[in-house]
């Protein structure tokens, strides 16, 4: 019996549980696992627990429920989301993908504020402070370190989708943050201070929880350049923030 103990969602927990499982052979694809019943028993927590962890494996496609029969592990030959950019190589398809990340970052930042945890709020306080110390003239490892920055936030939502978001666009985003800081070469020193203080107003709107503050601090970050890309495509301008 593995009783859960941890601190955290239990019902994320149980998720990543049971997807091992799943992922090791220990549930083959098209074996019913256990009941609800057994699943409470064996790991210590309530069906409402359970119930939300099957759920989420459901939409992940890990599994389907027969009606009065279980729940069964997908057959290896079911359908999966699968989610691909086309390689960024000029500044409209720079401007759709920060479109997108802006749209999904909005709500990464209104989530960590209204989530946030103390380790949260370290992790992200850390990748503030290594990027505003930061000694360096390679513009790849100073967007990494702003990219970390925003992948603090959202694995603060505490919703595994916006950090593996981010990270399978990684190298997207990157584009757009080594252009901005190999543009801003020749007044390096004023772009810096610019964009830390932008981050110190994001982290300082999550730190007090105020979701309004947080998402409108994320879009002044976002949006200059966005409305940059807008402006030399000659399309409209829209503001985001509330």
């Amino acid at each position: 019996m593995s009783v859960i103990t941890q601190r955290g969602n239990l019902a994320e927990i149980v998720v990543a549980q049971l997807t091992g499982r799943i992922d090791s052979g220990v549930y083959p694809p098209g074996e019913k696992i256990p009941s609800s019943a057994q699943l409470c028993e064996e790991f210590g927590v309530s069906r409402t627990v359970i119930r939300e962890a099957l759920t989420s494996l459901r939409v992940a496609g890990r599994v389907i429920s027969r009606q009065g029969d279980g729940v069964y592990v997908t057959e290896r030959d079911s359908k999966a989301l699968n989610f691909e950019i086309s390689r960024i190589e000029d500044i409209r398809s720079a401007m759709e993908i920060l479109e997108l990340r802006l749209g999904v970052e909005m709500q990464s930042v209104a989530l960590a504020a209204a989530r946030r945890t103390p380790e949260a709020l370290a992790d992200i306080a850390r990748a503030f402070d290594y990027l505003d110390n930061l000694q360096s003239d390679d513009a790849e490892v100073e967007a990494r370190a702003d990219f970390e920055f925003h992948l603090a936030i959202a694995r603060a939502t505490r919703n595994p989708h916006f950090p593996q978001f981010l990270q399978a666009v990684f190298s997207e985003i990157s584009f757009d943050l080594v252009m901005k800081h190999r543009q801003s070469a020749r007044t390096y020193q004023t772009y810096l201070k610019k964009i830390n203080k932008e981050h110190a107003a994001i982290l300082a709107a999550i730190t007090q929880g105020d979701v309004k503050s947080a998402k409108s601090a994320l879009a002044a970050h976002l949006e200059e350049s966005l409305n940059r890309y807008r402006a030399m495509l000659d399309e409209p301008q829209i503001e985001t923030a509330e």
